[in-house]
């Protein structure tokens, strides 16, 4: 659902409770035919305490070797305002602060609970991430399933990384969107409305 109202709804509602999709996340048995479950699952709890905290339903962890090395979650609005803490930023931030001279990054592989935005995707890039996976596709804000519209510059450097959409379970990535969803108007909604008390200030 795409609007152009400053106002409107970006996202469709949820059609599911935080504490109804914690519960069936639970019981969530990562599927052997799905390689990918283990750390989407990881992504989707930690989206479950972002929402808990405030915050947007995005997760995302980092693994090397089959082990996860950070996991983290978006902090954009908890415990204070933070434009850069997405998921996929919280989670970089931490490694880079923990692993100053880090080794070939071509060995890592991130995955996070939503297709990247064009912020976090740029910071993936630059990173040099080898592999990042997503578990629901974001077609409002998302970049990297449509990197054809990055700049030549990052197009290019992109190449030498995969992205895609993790391979996991349909259950898992409805719960992935879902997460994303039962937060997503609310905290879009105090963005704007920040937004235009620094509008407000400015004319004043």
């Amino acid at each position: 659902m795409t609007t152009n109202t400053a106002d409107a709804n970006f996202y469709s509602k949820a059609d599911i409770t935080i504490d109804e999709l914690e519960k069936a996340l639970a019981a969530y048995t990562p599927q052997a035919a799905y390689p990918h479950d283990e750390f989407v699952k990881i992504c989707v709890e930690e989206a479950c305490l972002s929402i808990r905290e405030g915050n947007n339903g995005v997760g995302s962890c980092l693994v090397r070797d089959g082990q996860v090395i950070v996991r983290g979650h978006n902090q954009g609005h908890h415990p204070y305002f933070r434009s850069d803490r997405h998921g996929e930023m919280t989670v970089m931030t931490a490694f880079e602060d923990q692993y100053k001279n880090a080794p070939d990054m071509h060995t890592y592989t991130l995955f996070t609970s939503l297709e990247p935005c064009p912020m976090c995707t740029v910071r993936l890039i630059t990173a040099g991430v080898g592999q990042v996976y997503w578990g629901a596709l974001d077609p409002e804000s998302g970049m990297m399933a449509t990197m054809e519209r990055m700049t030549p510059v990052w197009a290019e450097m992109a190449k030498r990384q995969e992205f895609g959409p993790a391979k996991c379970s349909p259950e898992l990535s409805r719960m992935a969107k879902q997460v994303w969803l039962i937060s997503a108007n609310t905290v879009q909604d105090r963005v704007r409305k920040r937004r235009r008390l620094h509008e407000a200030s400015f004319a004043g």
